[in-house]
This record gives C-alpha cells, structure tokens and sequence, in this order.
C-alpha cells in the first residue's frame, strides 16, 4: 500500500526536539525526571543545592555524534541537570541559530545560563576544576531570581520555526513512501519464492568454476565465483517438492530467474529451457541472490551488489534525496542505539543482531531505482557521502574491519558494491570516482610510488557512472567519510540544505583534533596521513599550503591557531610528518 506523508517526515527525520535531563537532590527521586535519576553532586549545605526544578544548562546536539554522547555522560556523572536540543533536522533552522549564538561550527554547544560555554572538551575541563559547577550554581540562583531559561530566546524561537516548516512541508510536499510491492510479481508468489530461494543457498554450497570468457576476452578464461549447476537446483526442487515432477521443477527454476533470485552466468545467456532437448542447463552455471549478495570475508570475495539481494518491489520510486535521507535516519538510528556513553565505541555486534538492522539492510535495496541526475551538486555531494558511511556500517556489521593484512586493507573498499540506480557503486567508486571527480585512491600504484598522476581513476572514458562525477572536487569530503577505523572521522549525517556548514563543522572537528606542532624553531607540524600523504595533493601543491588550508579550520583564537599562524608567517620552509593511522575498529564486531 502506498501512504502519503513529507519527505521531512519520513521514517525518522526529526525536528528539534527539547529533552529534559533533570537531577534528583541527595538521591531522592524527581517526579521531573524524563530520563534517568541520578544523585547530585555534593553540596555544601541543603541551601546550596541546586532546586532540582531548576534547569540552567542547555546542550545543543545531533544524532549519532560521539563528542555529543561524551559531554552529556559527563553532566550526568557530575550531577548537573541538563535540557538537550536535539538539532538534527535536516533544514538546519536550530544549528544555524545556535551557532550564530556560540560561534562554534561544532557540536556539542553547551549554554550556562543562555551564555556559551563551549564544547565536550571544555565541559570536562570545567568539571575536573570546578569552574564549570561553580557557572551552574550562579546560573541557578541568577535564574531564581530573575526566572532566566536555560535555552537562549534564539534557539526557541528556532525550535518553533522547524516546527512550523515541518507543518508546512507536510501540508503542501507530499511524496508518496511506498509500504508495498511491485504488482507485476504476485506478493505472496515472490514471498514463497523467495523462502525457497533462502533455503536452497543455506543447503546448496556455491564453488568457484574457471570458464571460458570468449574471443578476443582477456584473459580467455575467468574464474566465477560462488556458482552452482543448473542440475544442483533442479534437483533441490525435486527432493523438496513432493508434488513436482522434473518438469514443474524446471518451471519453479524459471520463476526464480524471473524473480531475479537466481541468475544465469558464463559466456552467454541461458536459462531452463530445454526445448532442443539436450537439457544443456544441468552443466550450466547460475548464482543464487543468497550466494551473491552476502558480504564475505577477505580473501572471499562477493560477487553481487549487497542491497540487491532481493530485487526492490516498491511500486512508486521516490527521488534520489528522499531515499537517502531515510537510510540516513535508519543507520543513525542505529549508531546512536549501540553508541557508548563515552562516544568512543561502537557495538557492531549488537547492531547486526537488531531487528532494525535488518531493517536497514532491505530498505537499502531502494537505492536500486533512484534517478541521480536529478540531484543539484549539493545534494548529489550530501548522497553519496551519507550512502558511503551506510554502507560501511553494513558491511561491518556484516564482516567486521579488514584484519587479514596488507591486501585485505588494500582492497577492502573496492570489495563490496550497493546497486545504486541500476550500477554497481564501491565505496572506492563514491569516494574517488564520484566525490574526487575520477582521481586515482590511495590503493593505486601511481599513489602507492608517490606518484598518484600516473594511475588513472575509476572510471574509464565510456563508463556511463562518469556522468555523476563531482568537479572541482572539495577537500572537506574526507572528513565526512567514515572508514570505521578509530582514525577515522565519527559519523554524520549530511543535507543538501546545509551541506556547507555541515562539512565547515567536520573539517573543523578534524584539523581541531589532528594538527599538532611538533617544533615550531623549525616549523613542523604533524598531521593525519588522510591530508599529508594519502590525498596530499588534494589539499594544496606543497606542505605550506596545505598547512595554510588546515589554519582556515582552527578555531580562532585558540592557542594552536596561533601557533599555525606563527609558523605561516615565520619564513622558513614548513615541514608536515604524518601519524600513524590507527586502523582498529571502533568498536566490537
């Protein structure tokens, strides 16, 4: 069935959404608490404790950002009450606002009082030497005296806008999100199909068989990959069907091809037809979805697309921005579910057991309608970021990280394709093919010599995924991309609305947290590999402008910017060391 509802209010995008952390005095439980109930801190005396109705501090943040998670477990532990703006709505109305008032791209933005406080960092510093308990507790009796709020009238006022956009949008945007299937396919047909098709793969096992590829192919002969006979199904159909004979059996083979749950491989079409008699499909190879769709571990490799599995059988197709703002929801749904409190780890192990992963996993297979020329640059750049980071979660979930070594790291983001509008996409496809604008990866042998001109990118001249490449390309994209790795960015989600801003926040969040000076006397500067060896050139044509580059993102001001500065304007020649890229996953698998 077709039901009709906003592409804003699809599945999960969300509006802002104030919730109050609340504290309860000397352990007593708060008949205010929304959430938890904790002890405060310790006071003095019972007129200095904090009134537990009154709330002072704000936290401005978004969906599935671990420096979010880190702030708000250390308000908690430390016993100071808190009421959160969640500003994860994609029309960005609340973040602008906040970040007109703080001055920060970044978030968490924590409000003592209305007034900014700063970020998770400072939030742990103030409560290791108190200054930040000390805000709160003149913060509460100022707001005693004189009924001050805890969220600043901006960001109220902001709240109530996204509300009233989303009304609108609801009222005037309507696409339709289908809950349906594909009516050319009988449902319950295709269901019992489809079960059969699942229990074929797990008793039938595939083998890899070389064949003939055909004059002038080169090599002659190629090896397929988890295959099976045109005999091993038909018999399988035989000894699990009382009541077909060989013939109903072949037919029942032919419905699974046209389901497209069992398709044809080799040198040339062929299917179950028999009608020269020679019965030539039994020595035939054919690939179940169930045997080609599955991720699999190094040095396995999957021959299929992961979200095609199943063939999508939605009856309406919905545009390109709209599908993957509902994967978008789904997989942060699930990052923010199996989050640490701390923000610092991630549970793969218990994501793949949800049931909402699963979730995730069919409504991926949408992707295999979207029309991408229908995206602007913004939107086609906000896309395939946010697919990128998805399927890097399906795929560790599904896998875990690349651990067998050397070539397991090397191949492991070309190993694993999503269908994406009818072409088989690579992470490697997203990141350097699409968002690079065709420019060869950190895998190829030309990057490999130091040398990354001599390889070519992806996509050669007549691939038909060129006409979606991004130019000029924009540097900041490493900083949305999510590897799983600890040196990794942490995941985000992206807009084309506030595509911008969003990539400003995570470039700034990146550079904060990755320069560091190693000798100003001689200007060195140690920065991640991603910027100073990987994609160098991406960045600028020698270490001083990319240095230059980074400086744009360092919070003005501070003591790091400063010295950056110094370095720039100091003359001598800068020098960039690399770290060590931490390639342990951040989390469990």
């Amino acid at each position: 069935r077709a039901v009709m509802a906003s592409h804003a209010s699809v599945h999960a995008a969300r509006t802002a959404d104030a919730r109050v952390h609340r504290i309860a005095r000397r352990g007593m439980p708060s008949r205010h608490a929304t959430r938890v109930v904790l002890s405060c801190r310790a006071a003095s005396s019972e007129e200095d404790t904090l009134d537990p109705t009154t709330v002072v501090v704000a936290v401005v943040t978004t969906s599935s950002c671990p420096h979010c998670r880190r702030a708000k477990t250390a308000m908690t532990a430390a016993g100071i009450a808190f009421e959160e703006i969640d500003a994860s709505s994609p029309d960005g109305i609340v973040l602008d606002a906040a970040r007109q008032l703080s001055g920060m791209r970044t978030v968490p933005q924590v409000f003592v009082g209305g007034t900014c406080y700063g970020g998770a960092d400072d939030v742990e510093v103030g409560i290791g030497n108190g200054d930040l308990a000390r805000q709160v507790d003149d913060a509460g009796a100022r707001a005693r005296r004189e009924g001050d709020e805890p969220v600043p009238v901006a960001i109220r006022d902001a709240i109530r806008d996204a509300k009233a956009a989303m009304d609108d949008a609801v009222a005037s945007d309507e696409v339709a999100v289908v809950d349906g299937d594909d009516a050319s396919i009988d449902s319950k047909h295709y269901e019992k199909l489809e079960r059969m098709c699942e229990r074929m793969a797990s008793e039938i096992a595939p083998r890899d068989a070389w064949v003939f590829a055909g004059f002038p192919a080169w090599p002659p002969v190629v090896k397929e990959r988890a295959v099976v006979s045109g005999d091993d199904i038909v018999k399988w159909l035989d000894a699990n069907d009382d009541d077909n004979d060989e013939g109903d059996s072949i037919q029942t083979a032919r419905a699974l091809m046209e389901a497209g749950l069992v398709a044809s491989v080799g040198l040339r079409g062929h299917g179950f037809d028999g009608a020269d008699g020679t019965h030539a499909w039994r020595t035939q190879l054919f690939r179940l979805s169930d045997h080609a769709c599955v991720p699999t571990r190094w040095p396995e490799l999957t021959p299929g697309c992961i979200n095609a599995r199943r063939r999508w059988r939605g009856s309406n197709r919905r545009p390109a921005r709209y599908v993957a703002r509902d994967l978008r929801a789904r997989i942060t749904s699930l990052y923010d579910e199996f989050l640490s409190p701390d923000g610092t780890y991630v549970d793969y192990a218990g994501m793949k057991r949800s049931p909402k992963f699963a979730q995730y996993v069919d409504a991926a297979a949408e992707l295999q309608t979207v029309d991408l020329r229908s995206l602007t640059r913004d939107e086609k750049i906000a896309f395939f970021v946010n697919v990128y980071n998805a399927m890097i979660v399906h795929v560790t979930c599904v896998v875990g990280p690349p651990s067998g070594g050397f070539f397991d790291k090397l191949t492991f983001f070309n190993r694993y394709r999503y269908d994406i509008g009818g072409y088989a996409w690579s992470c490697d496809d997203i990141e350097h093919g699409a968002l690079r604008g065709n420019r060869p990866g950190a895998a190829s042998v030309g990057a490999i010599l130091g040398k990354p001109t001599l390889s070519p990118g992806p996509f050669a001249s007549d691939d038909p995924r060129r006409a979606f490449t991004i130019e000029p390309m924009d540097p900041r994209i490493h900083f949305a991309l999510v590897c799983g790795a600890k040196s990794c960015p942490p995941i985000r989600t992206y807009t084309g609305e506030g595509l911008d801003a969003q990539l400003d926040a995570a470039a700034e969040a990146f550079v904060t947290g990755d320069v560091e000076i190693v000798d100003d006397s001689n200007s060195t500067v140690r920065c991640s590999k991603i910027i100073g060896e990987w994609y160098a050139e991406d960045f600028g044509t020698d270490d001083a402008s990319r240095l230059r580059w980074m400086s744009r993102y360092l919070p003005l001001g501070s003591t790091k910017c400063e010295e950056v500065d110094a370095i720039l304007g100091g003359g001598g020649e800068v020098k960039l060391e690399t770290a060590e890229y931490d390639w342990t996953l951040n989390g469990e698998y």
